[in-house]
């Protein structure tokens, strides 16, 4: 895709970084940021890994101390969303290095709250691959950063994925607790004082993100959650714009997925094919997968299809396909 590149011109012919060029990174991966969310990760993962030597190579150019200080983070940024991109396409060592270096560099400005969005995005990695022990360890890495910063918003997110966790793990007591937590926290939350990177979390998302929870525990501890998540995830289904496909996609499977267990299969169907419709637009093996996943609940359904099985088992993941085209860049470092 075409996409403005975060650095205008090469660094060995710059004397000095000045604060256009940290807002050239800035805006450029607000931008590349829009595009893995309408279009998936595979749709901006080679202009995103693409410009990081030269970013990484604007933090050995001579600035002022307020400026070297912009930049790291806006480095560590787009190291950040380079980790996200790669994760939703499929390549997870090359996620787990990226986020690696984008907190290293988080670490060394001391900003608490961009390493509590790296925390997050890395348990979102462990949590989708099944490692619920390494998920719930960083996401209780990103709550202490989130309490550091001060941040109720950054805190809400935290304790929403640590909820999914725990229902993931058939903690029915536990994923309650967090989401009430997570439900006060966004409540006490100022959408002005959020983090950057929090500001996604709307009321949409936590509507989302609660019946998705849910949905985990109508599967792991009673159906009857389901019940639940049903009017949370189609009232977030409506909130969704068009920038953000891939989260309605997520957000349908879902509402699918619980519809199915609470005994709607019509019903379940036709959503199901509401999310196939999304994820045949996106670039993403993330949400590939877990189509897959409805693709087991559906099939559970004694023939009461409607071809929704034909057609998820017709999308397998694509984004496999770009390993040899991600260029790691960067040494692995550690995530402890």
């Amino acid at each position: 895709m075409s996409a403005p590149s975060p650095v205008p011109r090469s660094p060995a012919t710059r004397p000095r970084v000045g604060v256009a060029d940290v807002d050239a990174v800035e805006n450029a991966t607000r931008i590349l940021r829009t595009v893995d969310g309408r279009h998936g990760g595979g749709h901006c993962v080679d202009t995103v890994v693409g410009a990081l030597p030269m970013a990484d190579a604007l933090l050995r150019v001579p600035a002022s101390a307020e400026v070297a200080t912009r930049m790291r983070r806006a480095v560590a940024d787009l190291h950040n969303l380079a980790g996200w991109v790669c994760f939703d396409t499929g390549l997870h060592d090359d996620a787990l290095r990226q986020f690696g270096r984008a907190l290293e560099l988080a670490g060394a400005g001391g900003d608490d709250a961009l390493t509590a969005d790296v925390r997050y995005r890395l348990g979102r990695v462990y949590l989708h691959h099944g490692a619920i022990g390494r998920a719930s360890t960083e996401f209780q890495r990103g709550t202490r950063a989130a309490a550091a910063c001060g941040s109720p918003h950054a805190m809400a997110i935290l304790c929403a994925n640590q909820a999914w966790a725990q229902a993931r793990m058939g903690a029915r007591e536990e994923t309650q607790a967090l989401l009430a937590q997570a439900a006060d926290e966004f409540a006490r939350a100022d959408p002005e004082e959020a983090p950057g990177w929090a500001a996604f979390l709307t009321t949409t998302d936590l509507l989302s993100i609660t019946g998705t929870v849910h949905t985990e525990l109508a599967q792991t501890v009673d159906p009857r959650f389901a019940d639940l998540a049903v009017p949370e995830l189609s009232a977030a289904a409506k909130g969704y714009g068009p920038d953000m496909v891939r989260s309605k996609a997520m957000c349908l499977i879902s509402l699918s997925t619980a519809l199915l267990v609470s005994g709607h299969p019509e019903h379940g169907t036709a959503v199901g094919h509401q999310a196939v419709d999304l994820c045949e637009r996106l670039d993403s093996v993330r949400t590939t997968a877990r189509l897959l996943l409805l693709g087991k609940v559906v099939s559970r359904q004694r023939g009461r299809s409607d071809g929704l099985t034909a057609r998820i088992d017709a999308l397998r993941p694509t984004g496999a396909h770009r390993r040899d085209r991600v260029r790691p860049n960067t040494r692995r470092t550690t995530t402890s």
